[in-house]
């Protein structure tokens, strides 16, 4: 069907393009004239600005939730000003989704670092046995050597 010079075909080509307001001038008033005169481009256009703006809703909380995280890193690792720290706390105490990602990360930092000790009090155990094996084992310092850097790599 021809409606405004454009037919149905070009229009459904052209409505991510019309929703996304990237078309020039002339071409978007051919646009809207098709769908103001042809009721099934319109239903399709309705359904397409429904999910573009469901879409940009869902870009705009992952964003948000990106700057959050970002805000609470920076607090965490101490690289914000006084001034920063004085906003970041009033979010705090304002926004509970803050509070609780604040907890939640702290927890997190909290594991990883008890568990980095772990592994590193336990590798330096196991590394000091394997010098002192060693040790026991030859009298010469090159077989020290080559049997200790033999170690990290087992």
């Amino acid at each position: 069907m021809l409606k405004g010079n454009l037919t149905c075909t070009i229009v459904g080509k052209l409505l991510t393009h019309y929703v996304e307001d990237n078309l020039d001038n002339k071409c978007k008033n051919m646009v809207s004239i098709h769908l103001r005169n042809c009721p099934p481009c319109m239903e399709k256009y309705s359904i397409v600005k429904k999910l573009f703006n469901e879409a940009e809703r869902k870009r705009k909380v992952i964003k948000a939730k990106e700057r959050m995280q970002e805000e609470i890193s920076s607090y965490l690792d101490g690289e914000m000003s006084e001034d920063e720290i004085t906003r970041f706390e009033q979010k705090l105490s304002l926004e509970p989704e803050y509070e609780e990602n604040l907890l939640k990360i702290m927890k997190l930092k909290k594991i990883l670092n008890n568990s980095f000790y772990k592994a590193k009090y336990n590798s330096d155990i196991r590394f000091s046995k394997n010098v002192i094996e060693e040790l026991k084992k030859t009298s010469g310092i090159k077989n020290i050597l080559i049997n200790l850097f033999k170690f990290p790599f087992q």
